[in-house]
């Protein structure tokens, strides 16, 4: 009896121990939201705390576990991971792909002798492993009304923004900045390099102890949150009037030049326009069809500079059409500055004070 006991003991430890085989591995969403805490923690001791706490009753693919072990500073924590992680890895074959994360030999020759010797499945003995710590502490914020970009449809300054849990574990270490000026340098930093939401930008904003830093703040990242028409209850991080009044004007300011048209291309005509267009004058053999194909011309391309209309008032043959194209061209001059340049072409005396009084009765 007896002997038959301890035979279905065993079989149920086989059966245990197979059950227990690592085969769910996480997502390549949640595996990037892994690493993105494990490498927001500013010591490798918090690092390898977290992850020994994630990997609890969990799986890793090896070439997950090389990419975690390399954001450890030093290869002793390096080592202490991935000898945790191997006991978790569901391709334990590929255990090699850690060794590229390792800095020194030394290191990675421990973990090949801790690979080829002796058992490590997910039961082995624990003894002198730490158990898992809580999960990561995560920040508290003021109690404002925050808006909430779910089913935003406005206006986006980036594309869908972080998690509240996500950012809260991810913000902590710039909450841990000592000073209004190396949060704000720590805060902006962060939201350059996240998309985050209006309720973020405000909880980040509440970090900063002086309300003109604060105003600073949300003028210099307002344009990187994704609801931006929610920048009215970012009012609610002051608490003086004059800098929630400041705040409102400034950021409608910001919206209504987002949302105006582009301003018109640049009027100009090019250097193989003109060329053209001289040349098709040229070819002409009366003054006064001259006269008024380059009025014709004129008035469809609009713009010309000085030195432009200068060369079409040449092409004339006579001092009076001369004056009549130069009177004519200057209200579609881009540079009227220079206009006087053009009486260079007149021979008399009298056409270009008249032209200089045309131009000044203009003004």
């Amino acid at each position: 009896m007896k002997k038959i006991l301890l035979l279905c003991w065993s079989l149920f430890l086989v059966q245990l121990s197979m059950g227990q085989n690592c085969t769910v591995v996480p997502s390549a969403v949640e595996f990037q939201q892994q690493y993105n805490i494990v490498n927001a923690q500013t010591t490798d001791l918090a690092k390898l705390n977290y992850l020994k706490y994630y990997l609890h009753g969990r799986c890793l693919m090896a070439d997950q576990a090389g990419q975690l072990a390399t954001l450890f500073y030093d290869d002793g924590y390096r080592l202490t991971f991935a000898e945790e992680a191997y006991r978790h890895m569901s391709d334990k074959a590929n255990y090699f792909s850690l060794f590229d994360s390792f800095h020194g030999l030394s290191a990675a020759f421990r973990f090949y002798d801790y690979v080829n010797n002796g058992d490590h499945n997910v039961t082995a003995n624990t003894q002198n492993v730490p158990p898992p710590p809580p999960p990561v502490q995560v920040l508290s914020f003021p109690n404002y009304n925050y808006p909430s970009p779910v089913n935003y449809s406005g206006m986006a300054g980036c594309k869908l923004p972080l998690s509240d849990n996500d950012f809260r574990v991810l913000v902590k270490p710039v909450a841990d900045n000592q000073g209004d000026n190396a949060m704000m340098t720590g805060a902006s930093q962060f939201v350059a390099a996240n998309c985050i939401s209006m309720a973020q930008l405000m909880e980040l904003a509440s970090l900063l102890q002086l309300e003109m830093n604060r105003s600073a703040f949300l003028k210099q990242n307002f344009l990187h949150v994704y609801d931006l028409g929610n920048y009215q209850a970012a009012a609610q991080v002051f608490t003086s009037p004059t800098y929630q009044a400041d705040w409102n004007a400034w950021a409608a300011a910001q919206l209504t030049a987002l949302s105006a048209p582009p301003p018109p291309p640049p009027c100009f005509v090019s250097e193989g326009d003109m060329h053209d267009i001289t040349g098709s004058i040229s070819k002409l053999s009366f003054s006064s069809t001259k006269l008024s194909t380059a009025k014709q011309i004129i008035s469809a391309k609009k713009c010309f500079t000085t030195r432009q209309i200068k060369e079409l008032v040449k092409l004339m043959t006579f001092e009076g059409d001369k004056l009549d194209l130069a009177k004519y061209a200057y209200d579609y001059c881009v540079d009227t500055n220079n206009y006087f340049l053009v009486n260079d072409v007149f021979d008399f005396d009298s056409s270009k004070t008249e032209l200089s009084n045309y131009v000044q009765g203009k003004h």
